[in-house]
């Protein structure tokens, strides 16, 4: 009997063990991996719920700039004695895209708000009626109305 260096010509069948067998992942990295993605996931989720809420606040707000707007130019159209401009406070509800705003108008014709005779000070304050947080602070708008009048534009 010959005895031979033999060589194992069936390496592929070979089991590895200790630190080489590392081919993927343990299910304890994998557990890990989620928990780090359901952490981003959740804030991105606040993150999101947040953008959606300002972005409507933004909106009513945009939408009572509009209406103070419009409110001031019919004011600003009508004569210095007409009656909306003599009317010392208004408060009205106005309607827009299905939402409610209170809409308080303040005209100062005295001295003691600033005004005089020959002016007026017009104050338009238009609030949101919602209960979005971001939306709830007033839009105020402020002009002054001067009497018209005829006289020299001479610098004296």
């Amino acid at each position: 009997m010959s005895f031979r260096n033999r060589t194992n010509s069936d390496a592929s069948h070979e089991v590895k063990t200790g630190p080489h067998n590392e081919d993927g992942f343990s299910l304890l990295e994998t557990a890990f991996a989620l928990i780090i993605m359901m952490i981003v996931t959740l804030a991105t989720g606040s993150l999101f719920v947040y953008a959606v809420n300002y972005n409507a606040g933004a909106g009513d707000r945009s939408a009572a700039l509009a209406i103070a707007q419009q409110r001031m130019e019919r004011l600003r159209k009508s004569s210095f004695s007409d009656a909306p401009l003599t009317t010392p406070s208004t408060t009205e509800t106005a309607l827009n895209a299905g939402r409610q705003y209170s809409v308080l108008t303040t005209i100062c014709s005295t001295s003691d708000c600033g005004g005089s005779d020959v002016l007026k000070l017009i104050t338009v304050q238009v609030t949101p009626q919602s209960a979005n947080q971001w939306a709830n602070s007033p839009v105020i708008v402020l002009s002054q109305r001067a009497a018209p009048s005829v006289g020299s534009y001479e610098a004296k």
